[in-house]
């Protein structure tokens, strides 16, 4: 069986014909502005006639009336669109309609003192109409252009006598004519807007890409650097840009401008994971970089909740700063709380697989130069005095405990009860400089002592393990995200942590 051709009125193996995209496209862009505007024109023109044969004191033919009336009403339709989208074509067939009427009430008005050659130039401009500006297909437009065509020869060849054939024929030419110029055009159209319509999509597709590229790329960037910063530079940036060629080279010999503030009254805190380097040595570079992320990932949940910023990670070693890049009040109390949760989940993790971990935890509050370094490879850091004392805090501190010195104390006021620290006896640095030390009390511990008659259960009793394994799989239970999985799910992990609150909050309401 031979193959199927692609036939200039065969539509119907078109892709545009199962776009539903592209039919609106073509509805708001041409079908419905020209139907608006035809409908103008034939109003009009019947005006026209009616003021003429007012003036003339001819009397208005009743189809004259009738076909203005149907016309104004369906373009008062035409300007509601679920109307006219949903009787797109009944609205054209009557349209057609209408100036068949017309045409043919002209013809007839003489009575028999007509000729052959009457409104052959009106029923021309119907054929025209119908292949330019009707909502019609290549086929529907062939058919009703046919008809027309054939309705006034039918119709005038039942009065013609044989001396006027050549007449008629020559109507009969002129409407083939008129048929295959404007089928030729309708066709040039349709392939015109088809390409047009595709080309303007792939741009709109493009763009899209683009915004999306855009937004994955500044997610990129402000997960490396603060967001003043990072707008900061963007906008130095693009002012380079701007610049001309020799100032730009004028620019490049020199150093790239240094984004580096002061920032007073703020909280550092220092975090390292006890016993966690004799943990690693029994781990596979896998579990090891899930335990790091898992552990992390749940740190920056908690430097989130309590309005901390996390500057970086070294090793097991983890740090950040409250007050950055707002002054907050209550920076102290923000250290301290994340502090304290912070040890809280080491303390779950030993209490559920049995590994022997825990956290200490230093704070300072002072002074600190926050800015980027790097110029190739940007890096976001804090750096004064205040920052490496806190720096010694941790590693004079206790395990599973929060060590504080005297000036952090002083911006707690009485948010903790604190004991002696004692960090002099631990650490010569803080001996020479004189620094006073003080532990934070824990306000769960108290609970935690009322409860210890109950029964502790782990998770992994009973299961022959390594540590490292046990580790990991309660780990993987917090469900922290993978890295860079924001930048390509950001919408989708949105909406899900949206909805999921709202079960929360349904199920809370419920109880």
């Amino acid at each position: 069986m031979p193959a199927k051709g692609k036939y200039f009125f065969n539509e119907s193996d078109d892709c545009r014909i199962s776009d539903p995209l592209y039919e609106k496209y073509r509805y708001t862009s041409q079908q419905h502005p020209l139907l608006l505007l035809l409908l103008f024109i034939a109003i009009l023109l019947w005006i026209t006639l009616i003021i003429i044969f007012f003036v003339t004191d001819v009397s208005i033919p009743f189809a004259f009336g009738a076909a203005l009336a149907i016309c104004a009403v369906m373009y008062l339709l035409l300007c509601i669109e679920s109307l006219f989208r949903r009787w797109l074509t009944l609205v054209g067939v009557m349209i057609w309609i209408c100036f068949l009427t017309v045409g043919y009430v002209s013809l007839f008005e003489k009575g028999d003192g007509y000729q052959l050659w009457e409104q052959v130039p009106f029923f021309l401009f119907i054929i025209f109409t119908v292949y330019t500006m009707l909502p019609f297909g290549m086929r529907g437009a062939v058919i009703i252009s046919v008809i027309s065509a054939l309705s006034h020869i039918i119709v005038l060849s039942t009065v013609v006598n044989i001396f006027l054939l050549v007449q008629l024929f020559a109507n009969a030419v002129i409407f083939l004519c008129g048929n295959f110029m404007g089928a030729f055009h309708k066709r040039q159209m349709q392939v015109a807007s088809w390409d047009l319509y595709r080309y303007t999509l792939k741009c709109i597709q493009v763009r899209m890409k683009l915004k999306i590229e855009k937004r994955q790329q500044e997610n990129l960037l402000l997960s490396i650097l603060p967001a003043h910063i990072s707008m900061e530079m963007k906008l130095a940036i693009i002012e380079r840009l701007k610049e001309t060629n020799d100032n730009r080279q004028m620019h490049d010999n020199n150093f790239h401008s240094l984004y580096v503030k002061r920032h007073q009254n703020v909280s550092i805190l220092y975090a390292d994971i006890v016993g966690f380097t004799r943990l690693a040595s029994d781990c596979s570079p896998k579990e090891l970089v899930v335990m790091l992320n898992e552990l992390f990932g749940k740190f920056d949940q908690i430097a989130k909740e309590n309005e901390c910023m996390r500057i970086k990670i070294l090793g097991d070693c983890y740090y950040c700063v409250s007050g950055l890049p707002v002054s907050l009040p209550v920076h102290a109390r923000n250290c301290v709380k994340m502090g304290l949760d912070m040890c809280e989940a080491i303390k779950q993790v030993r209490e559920a697989t049995g590994v022997d971990i825990n956290m200490r935890v230093g704070i300072h509050s002072g002074n600190v130069l926050c800015g980027v370094i790097g110029l190739r490879k940007w890096q976001y850091d804090v750096w004064s005095h205040d920052v490496s004392l806190a720096n010694r805090m941790e590693s004079a501190g206790v395990p599973g405990r929060v060590h504080i010195t005297e000036a952090t104390l002083n911006h707690l006021g009485k948010a903790y009860e604190v004991e002696e620290g004692n960090g002099h006896l631990r650490d010569p640095y803080l001996e020479s400089m004189n620094i006073k030390t003080y532990l934070v009390v824990d306000p769960r511990s108290k609970q935690c002592i009322s409860n210890n008659h109950l029964p502790k259960t782990r998770v992994n009793d009973g299961l022959k393990m390594r540590a490292s394994v046990r580790m990991t799989r309660y780990l993987e239970s917090w469900g922290a995200a993978r890295p860079f999985a924001h930048l390509n799910h950001r919408e989708s992990v949105s909406s899900d942590s949206s909805s999921s609150q709202g079960r929360r909050r349904k199920v809370r309401s419920q109880q």
